[in-house]
């Protein structure tokens, strides 16, 4: 599934991807994340840009049932490992596994097979205004620290070999993929779904979000599967 003209991603790509775990430096390769279990990728602009500290947040708040009704592993890929951003980021915003890209590898892959941009200009285009008005009534802080010209996404990736279930490039600061979309895609790769006490679940919370009742979390609860705390 797909929403953009980018053509979904085979996941041959994105299998052999080398990441970082910043807690002790080593690597190992991205097809790990949804070997046992279906994986969740928020692959972030910039830690400390306030929209993408939007969506991070806006995911993590739906833990419950992405990760522990759904069985469905969440993970954040950043590009940049700048003192105190990332840390930042995950015990504020993000709070759970969290990885480096050093090759951009992974932003790469979302802009189908080239790094897509987003400079200065951005700012003259009115979508990133709307982006950024909406993001103020959240209440929502950041900073200017790093580079936040590489364009990010999201990916909800099937256990395995199974593939690519749905993928979201950014298009223009602030851009994120619909909730909607994306909370159907984490059901679609559950294997969990068929529970009927989950699917009352997913379905109660789908209502609200397609009412426009989202829930951002203040202050999200701790995680022992967090990465770089």
């Amino acid at each position: 599934m797909s929403t953009q003209e980018t053509p979904t991603t085979p996941i041959k790509d994105l299998e052999n991807i080398t990441l970082t775990d910043l807690k002790d430096n080593s690597t190992f390769k991205a097809s790990t994340l949804w070997q046992d279990s279906p994986a969740l990728i928020l692959v972030v602009r910039r830690p400390g840009c306030q929209l993408c500290r939007e969506e991070a947040i806006k995911v993590a708040s739906y833990r419950d049932l992405i990760s522990d009704k759904l069985g469905v592993k969440m993970v954040a890929i950043v590009h940049e490992n700048l003192d105190n951003e990332i840390e930042e980021f995950n015990k504020g915003y993000w709070n759970d596994l969290l990885y480096f890209d050093k090759e951009k590898s992974f932003f790469n892959c979302i802009g189908g097979g080239q790094i897509q941009y987003g400079g200065i200009m951005s700012f003259l285009k009115p979508s990133v205004w709307f982006n950024i008005r909406q993001n103020m009534k959240t209440g929502i802080t950041g900073n200017f620290k790093g580079d936040g010209s590489v364009l990010g996404g999201i990916y909800i990736i099937r256990q395995g070999s199974g593939g690519i279930e749905y993928q979201y490039r950014e298009k223009v600061w602030g851009d994120h993929a619909p909730f909607d979309q994306v909370l159907t895609a984490v059901k679609n790769v559950s294997t969990k779904k068929d529970d009927p006490a989950v699917e009352t679940a997913f379905q109660e919370t789908l209502d609200k979000v397609k009412k426009g009742e989202i829930v951002f979390d203040s202050v999200l609860k701790d995680n022992s599967g967090a990465s770089c705390t």
